[in-house]
């Protein structure tokens, strides 16, 4: 059995632009999907994708170790994360021909499920409006979710004054009092404030218990993360922006978070996140897999999770989708518990609409933001 084609397809979507690849072997009907959205990136991601169909042209799609480390070593010019979300693509395709081989669903070629239920959590996505976000929770608990995940930091500066340290309290506080005491939050700051502002705005919200503070700074502030974590009494998440396991190096030696995020399609798909979530075992830490884009990366998602022993909870897409119906055959769902049941199917358990994908191609997508004086602040 070869590798015999790869393809790339950007995709729009009513939230961002996702991109997933097919691989097609010289059997008959045999291919595997996979996903490698890097919203913003999907024309680089596709480019790349081709520059690395060369390497694994004529491979053993079986042989996903193999691949792997070819388009990974390939060239002098490595990682970063046009690069490793394409190879991430790919090698999700490739375990969904494994399984499909195998007939039998990925998280049983991983070892097996430790447990029979993956508890999900509603990302409830970007508001300074603590009304809008009591509204978005409410929904959220009718939907079955007893988790959910805000984002209520305005474009700040490196200092900020009381009125917006209690704006962000009063997002919290509104949550909380919404969700009582039997329901709970994570609170994701996007890597906006400083390290000094990050400390101010954990202090500020202590009260309301959230379960954890997700991207406290940018990735590339090392020093400011080990400030964080000295001060900080909520648990750090991290790592959506980091790839492979040498990204995630440091982070773990230094024991500076609580929760590693990696995303399968970014971080370089199954391949690697297996080996990251036994890393995040072997710190003592969970491993709670990126999750906000489509159904792919869901499905592949949901499998790690259901295997890994590190897990905790795993972010969810919860709206839009009747349109990633039209795209994909299957996606998870959010049950009356809060979790969602482990895939059926083999492979990821699901297959793409390819015409579904042609007719809706990527178009540009820029998000931004400004702050008040017009300078330009980080997304």
């Amino acid at each position: 059995m070869k590798i015999v084609a790869v393809h790339a397809f950007g995709c729009w979507s009513p939230v961002t632009d996702w991109t997933y690849v097919k691989v097609e072997t010289d059997q008959p009907g045999l291919y595997g999907w996979g996903e490698c959205s890097l919203p913003t990136k999907t024309y680089g991601v596709q480019g790349a994708v081709k520059d690395l169909e060369k390497l694994i042209i004529g491979a053993d799609p079986l042989d996903t170790e193999w691949c792997w480390q070819r388009m990974y070593r390939h060239s002098y010019w490595r990682g970063g994360p046009i690069q490793t979300a394409a190879l991430s693509g790919i090698d999700m395709a490739l375990w969904d021909i494994r399984g499909k081989v195998a007939q039998l669903p990925l998280y049983r070629l991983f070892g097996g499920a430790v447990r029979k239920r993956v508890r999900l959590y509603a990302n409830l996505g970007l508001s300074t409006d603590p009304a809008e976000f009591r509204r978005r929770a409410r929904e959220a608990l009718k939907l079955g979710y007893q988790v959910v995940k805000i984002y209520p930091l305005p474009a700040v500066s490196a200092i900020e004054g009381m009125q917006t340290i209690r704006q962000v309290v009063a997002c919290c506080e509104a949550v909380r009092d919404e969700l009582g005491s039997n329901a709970d939050f994570a609170l994701d700051f996007h890597g906006r404030p400083s390290a000094g502002l990050a400390v101010q705005l954990e202090a500020a919200v202590r009260h309301t218990y959230p379960l954890w503070i997700e991207e406290p700074l940018l990735p590339e502030l090392e020093n400011g993360l080990q400030r964080c974590a000295e001060k900080f009494q909520i648990p750090i998440a991290t790592g959506e922006r980091l790839f492979t396991r040498w990204g995630f190096r440091n982070l773990l030696a230094q024991e500076q978070v609580s929760i590693i995020q990696p995303d399968v399609a970014n971080a370089g798909g199954i391949t690697e996140m297996l080996k990251l979530a036994a890393l995040a075992e072997l710190y003592g830490v969970a491993f709670n897999p990126h999750n906000p884009n489509g159904p792919l990366q869901s499905l592949a998602s949901v499998h790690l999770a259901a295997h890994a022993q590190a897990f905790t909870h795993l972010e969810h897409r919860h709206e839009h989708h009747p349109f990633m119906r039209q795209i994909c055959t299957a996606l998870p769902t959010v049950e009356a518990d809060g979790c969602c049941s482990l895939p059926q199917g083999v492979g990821l358990g699901a297959e793409m609409h390819e015409a579904a994908l042609l007719a809706n191609p990527a178009q540009p997508w820029i998000p931004e933001s400004f702050r008040a004086d017009g300078s330009i602040a980080d997304w």
